[in-house]
């Protein structure tokens, strides 16, 4: 058993003295697989920390300790303010919703904290909390109720809870899109095996593993056009729809094996094209016309045109999207191709099997002899 931190020492010794914080009710919550009833306690605020690990402001967290350079400590009165302020600031309808809720009916969840007193479900009303005691010095803002979780529990199991919790709330999809991969390669690193993460997370074991080489993809590009990754940049600018697109590009590439410094390549063409302010539906159309060695060889030229300086950022978007209609048009000729030899696989299959020559059938194939002629005379 490890010794009791001071900040645990502190929040016991306040239970012990004011029996009037137990709330004389207890809130559900599964603890290493098990279904067990917490009790309820209204502690003061002060005694209680935010989580820097917050799901729904990973990116602006993550940027936050970027542009410090250092890891955040949220029992540094300057860090807790930077986290509250991203806390308030993020979803402000829903924080003066949140707000206006805690004033009228109070607190009526429970938070989850850990035994030293780190917020892992409830930062955002703590936050509000605050705010609204600083501007009414009411004490009632002071407090917030919670559950405390057993000492010595784990970090994945600490992770594990704040995902029931946070992904279980009906305003989930209000995550922004970077945020819920940032949350899956945090499990990942945690130790949380991909089976068990997408039972917690809702998704399918395949979509994990999507979502892994999705966000890789997103560092890669933050790299590639802002010269480091910047989680908060890639949420703002909407980053995450058309990297979808990307990697299922670049997961059709590998299937054809494609040799990977041709990927590389082709990976830049699109990083580009993302820069120039493409859509998904234009990478989309990028896959489909990219699987030709025409288009593949017009795409690096494009790309080479742009890294030497002959051609603009606007200039070179409009021939991708030329490019891009030049493919679709092969496309549509191998589907005429495939129809037609098909056709001819179904009219051999027929002779072979040497059918019984019946006025029906003899007709259709007088139909078909005349069509083709037709076609044929174009």
């Amino acid at each position: 058993m490890s010794i009791k931190s001071q900040y645990e020492k502190r929040i016991e010794a306040y239970i012990e003295s004011n029996p009037n914080c137990r709330m004389g009710r207890v809130n559900r919550t599964v603890v290493e697989g098990r279904v067990i009833d917490l009790p309820v306690y209204r502690l003061p605020i002060k005694y209680l920390v935010f989580n820097i690990e917050n799901g729904r402001f990973a990116a602006d967290l993550r940027s936050t300790e970027k542009d410090l350079g250092r890891k955040l400590n949220t029992r540094v009165s300057g860090d807790a303010a930077r986290v509250r302020r991203i806390l308030l600031d993020k979803f402000p309808n829903d924080t003066r919703k949140l707000r206006e809720d805690l004033k009228k009916r109070g607190q009526l969840q429970p938070g989850v904290i850990t035994a030293a007193g780190v917020v892992i479900n409830a930062n955002r009303r703590m936050a509000t909390l605050m705010e609204l005691y600083d501007e009414t010095a009411d004490d009632k803002f002071e407090f917030l109720e919670v559950v405390i979780l057993p000492r010595n529990i784990s970090a994945t199991e600490i992770y594990k809870i704040e995902a029931r919790e946070q992904y279980g709330e009906s305003f989930i999809q209000d995550y922004p899109a970077i945020n819920v991969l940032l949350k899956i390669k945090e499990g990942l690193n945690k130790g949380v095996p991909i089976k068990e993460l997408a039972v917690l997370l809702g998704k399918k074991e395949k979509e994990i593993e999507e979502h892994k080489n999705q966000l890789k993809l997103l560092e890669d590009y933050s790299r590639y056009a802002y010269k480091r990754v910047d989680y908060r940049k890639i949420e703002q600018e909407k980053i995450t729809e058309v990297i979808t697109e990307v990697e299922k590009n670049i997961r059709k590439f590998m299937n054809d094996r494609r040799r990977p410094s041709e990927i590389k390549k082709l990976l830049d063409i699109q990083f580009e094209y993302i820069k120039s302010g493409c859509t998904y539906r234009d990478l989309r159309a990028f896959g489909k016309s990219a699987i030709h060695s025409f288009t593949t060889e017009s795409y690096l030229d494009a790309l080479s045109k742009l890294k030497n300086g002959k051609i603009s950022a606007p200039s070179y978007q409009e021939i991708i999207d030329d490019i891009n209609k030049t493919g679709a048009i092969l496309n549509d000729d191998e589907k005429q191709i495939k129809i037609v030899r098909d056709i001819l696989r179904e009219i051999k299959m027929v002779q072979d099997r040497q059918f019984k020559m019946t006025p029906e059938i003899k007709k259709y194939l007088v139909e078909i002899t005349n069509i083709i002629s037709k076609i044929i005379k174009r």
